[in-house]
């Protein structure tokens, strides 16, 4: 498996490695945006070694894309799920057919980052941020920012649009049409990846084991500490952390934990929260879903692919992707 941080420079070699590959395969395994069919037996249910159900993905996905070029951040709009993969492709997938509806292909470095929000699609070239029309597919303008690497989620919010710079030790919300800085928030820790919901903007610090809530006026709100590497934080009225070791809610004013477990996202996974449930992403488990009231594990959904990837949950469905499995995922919300 190729870590995230490490993909930037490897995307010449994987980019020959991928046509070697499509050459030697049959035409059947060539990707023409529909479901890729398992021919294996369907295996039944098991119980995890922690006794809760797990299901086998093939047995309850909705669909199942093969995306070829790294298909791993993950974003929402009005019209569909967007999906960018490492090679500069961002796809718009229409949630009542399963169509990929747009693709856009983004030229420019190899980076990290997706988001959609305020009438636009945002993705990333190198450091700077791209708009694109979510109708068209037309890149209609790149704002140099100085994004850092590892922010994953663009997110909007405020009238703004957020961007992690430097080395990730300051937050800039910037005007969605110039690019040029509104609030510039000094964070006290190195940020790599941000998300918003009802509770608020929050930050996630890997390096430094922190989570911020940020106030839109441009200071820290809220710092909680001492968590063992965090790598991904979700948001809506309630605020879930997955780190490397495990899960948990934690008070949005206060930033004191409120439940755990110790089912983590990794390095690189993610988390989703539905209604019923916060569902956990990582490479070793592709997906469990905790109690969101507990954090207790409750259920669990195993697939044939070993990178992580993103998740999020819209249209009814979870979403997910599998870098380097070249696989997006649609599955039930309350799955299995």
């Amino acid at each position: 498996m190729v870590a995230r941080d490490a993909r930037w420079w490897l995307a010449p070699v994987t980019a020959l490695a991928l046509a070697l590959a499509l050459a030697a395969c049959s035409v059947a395994d060539v990707d023409d945006g529909t479901d890729a069919e398992s021919t294996d037996p369907a295996p039944s249910t098991s119980s995890a070694p922690e006794g809760f159900p797990v299901v086998a993905a093939d047995d309850v996905q909705e669909q199942r894309w093969r995306l070829p070029g790294g298909p791993d951040w993950l974003a929402v709009d009005d019209e569909g799920v967007w999906v960018k993969r490492d090679d500069g492709t961002v796809d718009r997938i229409a949630p009542d057919t399963g169509e990929i509806a747009v693709t856009v292909k983004v030229l420019g470095e190899p980076c990290q980052g997706l988001g959609a929000g305020l009438g636009a699609v945002w993705a990333c070239a190198g450091t700077d941020v791209v708009r694109i029309d979510p109708q068209t597919g037309e890149v209609m303008a790149t704002l140099a920012v100085g994004k850092t690497y590892s922010q994953g989620h663009l997110v909007t919010a405020f009238d703004q649009l957020w961007i992690l710079t430097g080395d990730g030790s300051t937050l800039v919300g910037v005007d969605p049409r110039t690019g040029e800085p509104v609030t510039t928030v000094s964070l006290g820790a190195r940020g790599t990846d941000v998300a918003v919901g009802e509770a608020g903007l929050w930050v996630v610090s890997q390096v430094d084991g922190q989570v911020l809530r940020i106030d839109p006026a441009g200071t820290v709100a809220v710092r909680a500490t001492g968590l063992p590497r965090p790598t991904a934080v979700a948001v809506t009225d309630q605020v879930w952390v997955g780190s490397v070791g495990g899960t948990s809610r934690i008070d949005p004013d206060t930033g004191e934990i409120q439940a755990s477990t110790d089912i983590g996202a990794g390095l690189e996974g993610g988390l989703a929260i539905a209604p019923d449930g916060v569902w956990v992403r990582s490479a070793e488990r592709f997906l469990i879903r905790l109690d969101p009231d507990s954090a207790a594990p409750v259920a669990g959904v195993a697939a044939d692919v070993e990178s992580s990837g993103d998740i999020v949950v819209a249209f009814g469905s979870v979403w997910t992707t599998a870098f380097d499995d070249a696989a997006l995922f649609r599955l039930p919300i309350d799955a299995p």
